[in-house]
């Protein structure tokens, strides 16, 4: 990678990584919270949301987090199962490929996790392998929509991100609040406009935006971040849109 890329992805990381982005951004969501545990269920929900048209869902989040909102906050609506107590048409669509009946499976798994353990940091272990960790995650909750089969080749952008804004430190979107995973071990996670980004600055020659592809583009990132090739994530995004 040649200095002038360097210098044009720090400058780019620079201008998008502030609270500006926060306010368009699903991480808008989680930052609405003081306690790690709203912070981590919000940020996991969020996630999981995070696909198709930004402008829906993200209303869909906003009338998501309204109702948890309404029984204490995020972490209580889950540790109580307020969410057995909605009353809506659990076969009814929730947001493009998901029912109701989908988010309250994955709220009732989310109970689970935290019946057993205070944090979903707890399925990464440190000193391990970060692809352990995920397989772990994903394990707990498969058979839920929208959760990765484990093992998978996809690029699993959601679940990436997620751990983007619970592991990088020092910065103003991401919350830093775990330590099982160092930044260092992050994956970028990869849509299409961070992929095309990618492509044109010829970081990868891949034609599929699978998970290969996303460690392939992180180990470019290192050679600017060693410490937190994530941080690229905020780079290529910016670079593609802006060129939109």
């Amino acid at each position: 990678m040649n200095g002038q890329l360097k210098r044009e992805l720090i400058e780019a990381a620079d201008k998008c990584e502030n609270a500006h982005f926060i306010g368009s951004d699903p991480v808008q969501f989680p930052h609405r919270y003081t306690d790690r545990h709203d912070i981590e269920v919000s940020a996991f929900i969020s996630a999981w949301m995070a696909y198709g048209s930004r402008r829906v869902f993200l209303g869909v989040l906003e009338k998501i987090h309204t109702m948890m909102d309404a029984h204490g906050g995020p972490y209580r609506f889950i540790s109580n199962r307020c969410f057995n107590g909605i009353e809506t048409d659990a076969g009814a669509c929730l947001y493009r490929f998901y029912k109701w009946s989908d988010f309250l499976e994955l709220c009732d798994r989310l109970a689970k996790a935290y019946d057993e353990n205070d944090s979903l940091e707890a399925f990464f272990q440190p000193g391990h392998l970060l692809d352990e960790g995920v397989a772990n995650l994903c394990s707990f909750f498969e058979g839920v929509q929208g959760i990765p089969v484990p093992g998978s080749t996809s690029a699993n952008k959601r679940f990436y991100m997620f751990l983007r804004w619970m592991v990088r430190r020092n910065s103003p979107v991401d919350f830093g609040i775990w330590t099982n995973v160092s930044p260092s071990q992050l994956i970028i996670p990869l849509d299409t406009h961070v992929y095309q980004a990618a492509r044109r600055m010829g970081l990868t020659l891949r034609n599929s935006a699978d998970l290969k592809t996303a460690k392939e583009i992180t180990e470019h990132m290192a050679m600017v971040w060693p410490d937190d090739p994530a941080r690229a994530d905020f780079s290529l995004y910016g670079m593609e849109v802006s060129d939109l």
